[in-house]
């Protein structure tokens, strides 16, 4: 692509913002999102001195999956931060993604992160012990699964066999079976495995209850914005601002 034509599309998408946009909505829109995710979000300098934790990623530190001392986000154990020191210097130094495992006896945290603006590092974690199945009404929404049907997809989503799950459910296996082949028919899918990276992809409906009105923070400029230039001893997070030790 030229350059002339980059410029072009940069120059079109300025300006832009559609017709009565209210900032606030849409910010508060964002932060819900955010803090909806199941995966840990934070943001840091390349020194990992930390800017914004999401929800998930509070809970990780209230789990003891990971630290905050002095403002730099650390692992939970030695061996965990350091590993986590090198990802970010790492990222930082290439410019470029990069991911690690952070595994103590409290739990094992994935890490993936990447560089964003102004030398910031954003780093995702995804814990597998709280990782959720997706709710029968989900699967019902998705595919027009019946109830039946629902329920023997999300046993078999949590390791179930077929058998196991007739038993469970009260059903002979060849009523399984049945069930079995119309998820495979409504879900376009030939395989199971291929049926569960399917099922795994449903998104998780959000509460009605955290779909209020804006909290404390929403309207304070997008997530570039959400503690970036801040101390350390004032992180701002999902839910408001939390002090460091």
């Amino acid at each position: 692509m030229s350059a002339s034509v980059e410029r072009n599309i940069r120059t079109a998408g300025e300006g832009s913002e559609p017709p009565g946009t209210d900032p606030v909505r849409v910010e508060a829109a964002l932060q819900l999102l955010i803090d909806h995710l199941e995966q840990g979000l934070a943001v840091t300098d390349g020194c990992g001195r930390a800017y914004f934790l999401n929800r998930a990623a509070q809970a990780a530190v209230a789990r003891g999956l990971l630290r905050l001392e002095h403002g730099i986000l650390r692992g939970a154990t030695g061996t965990d931060s350091a590993t986590l020191r090198g990802l970010i210097a790492r990222c930082s130094a290439s410019r470029s993604g990069g991911s690690a495992r952070l595994a103590s006896a409290g739990g094992t945290l994935l890490v993936a992160a990447c560089p964003i603006a102004e030398g910031a590092m954003l780093l995702r974690f995804t814990d597998p012990a709280t990782t959720r199945l997706p709710e029968v009404q989900v699967l019902q929404d998705q595919f027009g699964f019946t109830p039946a049907e629902a329920a023997l997809a999300r046993d078999i989503l949590a390791g179930n066999d077929l058998a196991a799950s007739a038993a469970r459910r009260g059903i002979t296996l060849n009523t399984a079976r049945v069930h079995l082949r119309r998820i495979f028919e409504k879900t376009g899918t030939r395989r199971q495995a291929e049926l569960m990276r399917l099922l795994l992809l449903c998104p998780h409906p959000i509460a009605a209850s955290e779909a209020g009105p804006a909290r404390d923070g929403a309207s304070q400029g997008s997530l570039a914005r959400h503690g970036l230039g801040t101390g350390p001893a004032d992180i701002r997070t999902g839910s408001g601002r939390i002090n460091t030790v």
